[in-house]
């Protein structure tokens, strides 16, 4: 785990989003326990779901920006550093030669939907983040080092769909006011 630690502070404000599945079991109090003793900054899941890439213990798999599997094995490995290297090089040149066909490249208001805050999933899973607009259900996020995200808003708790609702309306609100 130290080892993680290390390449999370390395290499997230590089792009680079870290996610921790805990596959032994363990209660969601002792996860967080686990977590809040050692300053872990990344995210941490209960579980996992998908093909299983391993049978042992601790295990990594990359994922470039396209989503195509890069590595597994072992985040020792010296080809783990490696493969995250190349796919955030391969992130940052996607980033300078996008067309602007990302709903991310058209411009956007002066301000955030909602400023960075910690979500909630209906699961009690959490990120912090920023909500930069919404289409439909679909939520436009950003994590703390830049990375952007869409993840689909009626799978967030009450409280921030209710949040996101005000959100909203006050920005309605404000557009009418500036017509």
């Amino acid at each position: 785990m130290p080892h993680l630690v290390q390449m999370d502070k390395k290499y997230s404000k590089k792009g680079m989003v870290l996610v921790a599945p805990e596959v032994q079991g363990s209660t969601p109090e002792s996860i967080k326990e686990m977590a809040e003793e050692r300053k872990l900054k990344y995210t941490i899941t209960k579980s996992i779901s998908g093909p299983s890439l391993s049978r042992g213990i601790p295990h990594m798999a990359v994922f470039n920006t396209k989503g195509k599997l890069v590595f597994t094995g072992h985040p020792m490995d010296k080809d783990a550093e490696k493969a995250i290297k190349t796919a955030l090089k391969d992130a940052s040149a996607d980033d300078e030669s996008s067309s602007g066909s990302s709903i991310f490249d058209k411009p956007k208001a002066k301000t955030a939907l909602v400023g960075e805050r910690t979500w909630t999933n209906s699961e009690g899973k959490s990120i912090k983040a920023t909500l930069l607009s919404l289409d439909a259900d679909t939520g436009h996020f950003k994590f703390p080092n830049g990375k952007k995200f869409d993840y689909d808003i009626t799978k967030l708790s009450d409280d921030d769909q209710s949040v996101i609702k005000e959100a909203v309306a006050a920005s309605a609100e404000e557009e009418e006011e500036e017509e």
